[in-house]
């Protein structure tokens, strides 16, 4: 199974990704937007507020809480809480593999929405690691996003 390793941020640049992409239930859509700035529209400006997650584990006193990559520190509190994009639009196998979603049909009949992040807007307010997993584009960074973006659909 590939797992997401440390990545210099220079790498990301080089493997041309310019925005973020992370999808959410349109339930969760709400918490997310904390500001609209710009005008509703296919993509609507907003200030964004991601929450990390734990990952794949179920055990809260595990060491490693998330096995999809590879996190070399190991603190104390909120160990293994990260926020997921994908770098680029999703391929066909990024949305099946991480989210059982079809490309086929839009996300939105499939109860999901978009988050859009451009690449440069993340690296200049996070300044943790960064890691990448090759196989689906997935880029992980350890707790959340606080800053501009982009929703698709705009929540009611």
């Amino acid at each position: 199974m590939p797992v997401a390793m440390p990545t210099p941020r220079i790498m990301l640049r080089r493997l041309g990704f310019t925005a973020l992409y992370h999808y959410a239930p349109l339930e969760a859509l709400p918490g997310i937007v904390s500001r609209v700035t710009g005008r509703p529209g296919e993509w609507t400006d907003c200030e964004l507020r991601l929450h990390a997650s734990p990952g794949w584990s179920w055990g809260g006193k595990r060491l490693f809480r998330d096995y999809s990559l590879v996190d070399f520190e190991l603190r104390l509190t909120n160990r293994g809480a990260y926020t997921y994009f994908f770098g680029g639009e999703p391929s066909r196998w990024g949305l099946l593999k991480n989210l059982d979603l079809s490309a086929a049909r839009p996300i939105e009949e499939q109860g999901w929405g978009v988050v859009r992040v451009a690449l440069e807007d993340m690296l200049a307010r996070y300044d943790g690691p960064v890691f990448c997993r090759p196989d689906d584009r997935a880029v992980v960074i350890r707790g959340g996003y606080e800053g501009p973006g982009a929703v698709r659909p705009l929540p009611v």
